[in-house]
């Protein structure tokens, strides 16, 4: 397989897994904030420094503005991982490679991008742009479906699945981030911050898979453990590393990477969270993320360069 078929494939899956996660975020942030009428800043600055996005939004914007911010993540060309810019790459590669997606994935990519460009160029309000998150993240899911239902799974399916799980574990550990920072400036009391986290499980559709899996009563260690060490739920980090791991061996049987996704899975399933250190929390992500970009810099060394 050429090397620059294989990175476009890998690269339209992860754009469209990045406007699915942003979506989620932004719709989930806007929520937190309604629910618990919290200031802007303590709202949406967590979730503009997990996504390392903090100084571009101030060199556009002198304060943290809700509208600006969802304006920023969803249109603005500027802002590399915006979702317009995320769509029209993934729309871009997909036209290179169409020939080996199914028709059925093609027509649903297209039908998104023809629905977020009709809305896009509208003054939206603040309702209507949470109900265009909604779409996208439908109709990026719509996308996974097809190729999952119709694709072969041969190498080039191996490459979209890297693609979506290295983006759905970096996303997944900004989503940690994000709401981690956010707990640490407000004060609000422990049974909000429960909320905030029961909240987060719901963003990515996981509150009924994590009922299901915990017998226990809600606590936010326990959200933690779920989302970093189960391996049934298709969310997790554990559970997308051991995907990556597959995707890997089946690319190449000769898995050099093995041991560096291997490293990261005992740092995680070793770490013991403390519902009183969020500090050390958010350093154990921060070194997490290191690895995970690290990974993904091997990965793309190895089969792209």
């Amino acid at each position: 397989m050429l090397s620059r078929r294989a990175k476009l494939i890998f690269w339209m899956s992860r754009y469209l897994e990045r406007s699915n996660f942003t979506s989620r975020l932004l719709i989930t942030t806007s929520e937190l904030q309604l629910d618990l009428s919290l200031e802007n800043e303590i709202s949406w600055k967590p979730l503009l420094t997990a996504m390392s996005l903090d100084k571009d939004y101030l060199k556009l914007n002198k304060k943290y503005s809700e509208k600006k911010i969802i304006e920023f993540f969803i249109s603005n060309k500027e802002n590399h991982s915006s979702i317009i810019n995320s769509l029209n790459y993934s729309k871009e590669n997909s036209l290179i490679v169409r020939d080996i997606l199914p028709e059925q994935s093609i027509l649903k990519l297209n039908e998104l991008l023809i629905k977020f460009n009709k809305t896009i160029n509208r003054k939206n309000s603040n309702k209507k742009n949470l109900k265009l998150l909604s779409n996208i993240i439908q109709g990026s899911q719509n996308f996974m479906y097809s190729t999952d239902l119709e694709m072969q799974r041969n190498i080039d399916y191996q490459f979209l699945g890297l693609g979506r799980f290295i983006e759905r574990t970096d996303m997944l550990i900004r989503i940690l981030q994000s709401q981690t920072l956010r707990s640490k400036q407000h004060k609000k009391g422990y049974e909000y911050l429960t909320l905030e986290w029961i909240n987060i499980l719901k963003s990515i559709s996981a509150f009924q898979a994590y009922r299901q899996h915990s017998k226990k009563d809600i606590s936010i260690l326990d959200i933690i453990e779920f989302f970093l060490k189960t391996k049934i739920f298709p969310r997790s980090i554990n559970w997308n590393l051991n995907q990556i791991e597959r995707a890997i061996f089946r690319i190449s049987k000769k898995n050099d990477l093995k041991k560096n996704i291997k490293e990261i899975q005992r740092d995680v399933n070793k770490f013991k969270v403390k519902s009183n250190d969020l500090d050390n929390f958010l350093l154990f992500l921060e070194k997490i993320q290191k690895k995970i970009v690290n990974l993904d810099n091997l990965v793309q060394k190895k089969y792209f360069s």
